[in-house]
Formats: structure tokens, sequence, C-alpha cells
């Protein structure tokens, strides 16, 4: 319970940014960041014989700050720098977006349009600029979800290139667990046409139109976020409370399983089961009339409310819902996160010796039934979600 409470501490995921008004990324701040290493790989031995080492980005050199991508295999004043990657935490990367930094900031760091990060579950575009025939730029977060990869800043200059076609350079944060685990100043000797500069601007402006997902606000401040509320009932395209066995069947395909249980006299039980996921519905007698009373999701298929997903670690989930309010309890294993149970909106935590833990939200709709959620987790990764009215 303790190593769980503080991973808790150490490792919350970062509040989203609000609209940046950090400055767009430009060719010479990233052919000047580049060329510090360019001369720091002058004088250091690699770590590595980079004529064994070539790859489509050049020959790879290897320092224990990172990585350089040269065109050549021995280091000399002609020597043309590709790429640049920084792994050390001991080094200061672009803007001071360092190894370890979290996500916010690398995203007040840079010019942003999208605080949100609306888009899609796959992107996020955070801004176009569009100088053209002078220069373009653009940012954009790649994700799986609420998972956040990468985030990438692009400059495409005409000018830098001495009239030769437009830069296509950039920086890309690699993230891990929404903290920085590689910075990659790419591009550094890439040239492309006015042509690919107008596709490559076409598809990103095409994406800053698309505004149906969101990531969930977080907060190392449990107080600046709301409880769990009939807000949160609709999610992943899924009403949870007025959802029908057939728009289910639309929504999430053909189950594996779709039974009927008689609980007579209350009436009847369907159950559809799929591979993540599986819904009970509640029906009167003649089977005309029911409610979805549970959503179980047990694999990475579906996203649960505020985009909660099997398999997301404790800390990130615990940093979606309101808490601080109440105490922790150690001997007992047990936190009030908020509220009361039976007195309103709650939120409570369970913590096993095992590093295994269980939180559970709770609220009453207007017509008096109960709704709770109810997120399980071993060795710190959520491995059920149940959602259920009653």
């Amino acid at each position: 319970m303790l190593c769980m409470l503080l991973a808790l501490l150490l490792c919350p995921l970062a509040a989203l940014a609000e609209d940046s008004s950090g400055a767009i990324l430009t060719w010479q701040e990233l052919s000047d960041w580049a060329q510090a290493y360019c001369d720091k790989a002058m004088t250091t031995a690699p770590m590595n014989n980079p004529a064994d080492a070539q790859t489509a980005e050049g020959y790879e050199y290897v320092f224990d700050f990172g990585k350089v991508y040269a065109d050549s295999p021995v280091m000399s004043a002609d020597t043309a720098v590709n790429a640049v990657v920084l792994t050390s935490q001991d080094e200061a990367g672009l803007r001071n977006v360092n190894i370890g930094s979290d996500m916010s900031v690398v995203l007040n760091a840079f010019y942003s349009e999208n605080a949100q990060l609306l888009g899609t579950k796959e992107s996020a575009v955070l801004y176009t600029v569009d100088q053209l025939p002078v220069a373009a730029m653009w940012g954009e977060v790649f994700r799986d979800g609420q998972r956040v990869e990468t985030i990438q800043y692009a400059v495409h200059e005409q000018l830098a290139t001495g009239g030769e076609g437009y830069t296509d350079a950039g920086v890309i944060f690699t993230m891990v667990e929404n903290r920085v685990s590689a910075v990659r100043v790419y591009g550094l000797n890439s040239r492309i046409s006015l042509q690919d500069v107008n596709q490559v601007m076409y598809k990103a402006m095409l994406g800053a139109l698309e505004m149906g997902y969101a990531q969930v606000p977080t907060s190392y401040d449990g107080a600046a976020l709301t409880a769990f509320g009939a807000e949160d009932l609709v999610f992943s395209g899924l009403d949870f409370l007025n959802i029908t066995p057939n728009e289910a069947i639309d929504l999430l395909g053909e189950p594996m399983s779709d039974e009927w249980v008689d609980n007579r006299p209350d009436g009847y039980i369907r159950v559809q089961t799929y591979a993540d996921c599986e819904l009970t519905y509640l029906f009167n007698e003649a089977r005309t009339q029911g409610h979805l009373y549970m959503l179980a999701i047990h694999a990475d298929g579906l996203e649960g409310p505020r985009a909660v997903r099997y398999g997301d670690t404790f800390a990130s989930v615990y940093n979606r819902f309101r808490s601080g309010e109440g105490e922790l309890d150690v001997d007992a294993g047990s936190e009030l996160l908020y509220g009361q149970e039976g007195e309103g909106p709650f939120g409570e935590a369970a913590y096993g010796n095992d590093a295994s833990a269980t939180l559970r939200y709770g609220f009453t709709l207007e017509d008096g039934r109960a709704v709770t959620l109810k997120l399980e987790f071993s060795v710190m990764k959520l491995n059920e979600i149940m959602l259920f009215v009653d």
C-alpha cells in the first residue's frame, strides 16, 4: 500500500496546459540547439563504431548523452549532422524540456491553440501556421486514447535552404506515462518541395477540424477536479443510462453471446458478452422494457467513464477524479476521497498489501437510483472497470 501511495505522489499525471503563448518553433532554433551537440560530438569519442552503424538517417554515433546521426563515419568540419537524439537526464533539452519532464512542460514550452487536445483518439493538432511561400509550421500530439505517445513540432522554411525547396525538420518528444523519455531533433538536412509542404499542411488543417475526442483533465490537486457525476455516464459513444441491446450491437458489433436469464417474479436478465466487456440489462416479465444495469470492462478494448481503460496505472486514474477531502487510514488501508457514501456523491479508495487497490465513486440520480463506478487494480494496473445503477 505504501509503495502505491509513493508512486501516486511521485508520478502523477500533469494537468493539461492552457493555450500556450510560447513561441512557434523555428528552423534557426533547431539548428542552434543541434549545433551544440554537433560540437560536442566532434570532441567526444563515440561509444560505438559509426562505420558499422549505418541507418536511414545516416551513420549512428552513440554517446552517453544520446545519439547523433551524420553523413560520414568520421566526424570532421565537413560532416553534416542529420539528427540528434537526447536520452540523458543530465542534458538540457530544447527549451529546457528535459528527459523526465511531464507533458504539461512540453505543451507549455511551445505555442498551442488546443488546450484540451481536441482531436481523435489517435491525434490532436496543436496549431497550424501557413505563411507560404515563405514558411509553414505545425504541432501535433500522437496518442493511443489518453496515452500520449509523441508530441511533434515541425518547421518548413524556404530561406534556410537557400531557395532549394523547404526544410522538413522538427522535434519529436517521445512520451512514456506522460513523461519525456527521449528528445529527437530530425531532418536537419532534409528538403521537400512546395507541393509536399502544401500536402502536409492540408492534412494538418483537416486534422485541426477533428474535435470528437479530448484529453481528460488531470491534476496534482484533487480538489481542482469534479466529483463523478451524470455527465460521466456518456462515454465511448455509449449512453449508459439509455442504451438498448440493439444500440449496443450497432456500436460494438455482434456479441460473442447474448443470453436471457429467467429472474421471475422480478423479470428477466439479458447479458451481452463481448471479448472486452459485458453488458447486463434488467427487463420486465414481458421482456418489452429494460435498462442497462451493469457494464463490466475487463480487457483493453473500450474506454470507460473519464476514458479510464484496462491497463491504466493507478496514479493516472486517481488523478482524473476528485480527492483530498478525507483522511487516509493507514491501518485500515482505506482513504476517503470526498463526500460520504449514503449521504450524497462520494469517492473512496481501498489499498491492499499486495499492490492491489480499489477505487469507488458514486452518486444518486434524480429518480433515486444509485450509480457506482468500481475500479479494480492489480500491481498498480487497472484490470477491471464496473459501472452499475441500482
